[in-house]
């Protein structure tokens, strides 16, 4: 698998792995039009093509709040959905390259590395402070990341490490993040099933929200499902081999 350096972390999801490899496909194009979601990381992803298709060099750089009336020839620019169509209209479809970002939720495969990434620089950032620079995150509590659906992308998740990284308190120079400290919504939500659904995806969902609204602790979670810690760890264990976690 390619290693693509976007932003601060490489690239693990499949779904922006693709789009990085289409872009390299189409790096010929004049313009490029980003369209996603508040907080996916359109702005970075502008800087990303920025830098390795126009060198740093492209001064037309545009959101859907300031796209100019002149002809260009060539740019960069950041649109919603909403506006998505009417701005590709603009365009001839030739030499223009569209770049759909997905949301947070469907590139679950970053959120470990940019959660990482995030919290080693808050240390960094408060080293002059405090002794937390080599705060770490454990595996409950990326898993507890993992699960939740991050509705605000990007800038919620930045909220949350952030308010997280408040609560560890930590003084020592080893210390840890735990799920207790990552405060998310933990409202009980309604689990959707259909007919037709298999009965061990079923079962995972069940699983995973009871995890998620224990704060990962599996001795609760056990307890509540009826089953073994040891089970429990398998299931975490396969789900987590599955892309589940």
């Amino acid at each position: 698998m390619i290693n693509y350096q976007f932003g601060s972390f490489p690239i693990q999801s499949p779904a922006m792995l693709n789009i990085l490899e289409t872009l390299k496909a189409n790096i010929d194009k004049k313009f490029f039009i980003i369209v996603g979601d508040a907080g996916a990381g359109k702005s970075t992803m502008l800087n990303y093509i920025n830098k390795v298709v126009f060198n740093n060099n492209q001064v037309n750089l545009f959101d859907e709040l300031n796209l100019p009336d002149q002809k260009l020839s060539s740019a960069i620019m950041t649109t919603s959905k909403e506006s998505a169509h009417e701005i590709i209209s603009k365009f001839d479809k030739n030499e223009t390259h569209i770049i759909e970002i997905p949301n947070l939720c469907e590139r679950k495969a970053d959120i470990v590395g940019f959660s990482v990434f995030f919290i080693e620089v808050l240390g960094l950032m408060n080293n002059q402070k405090t002794s937390k620079s080599a705060v770490k995150l454990t595996e409950k509590a990326l898993e507890k990341l993992l699960q939740h659906t991050w509705p605000g992308n990007f800038d919620e998740l930045e909220s949350v490490l952030e308010k997280a990284f408040e609560n560890s308190q930590i003084t020592d120079a080893n210390a840890v993040i735990e799920p207790e400290h990552i405060e998310l919504n933990m409202l009980t939500k309604e689990l959707a099933f259909s007919i037709g659904q298999k009965l061990d995806e079923v079962e995972r969902k069940y699983i995973l929200q009871t995890l998620y609204f224990v704060h990962q602790n599996r001795t609760k979670a056990a307890e509540i499902l009826g089953i073994s810690i040891r089970t429990l760890r398998n299931k975490i264990n396969q789900y987590r081999e599955e892309g589940y976690l």
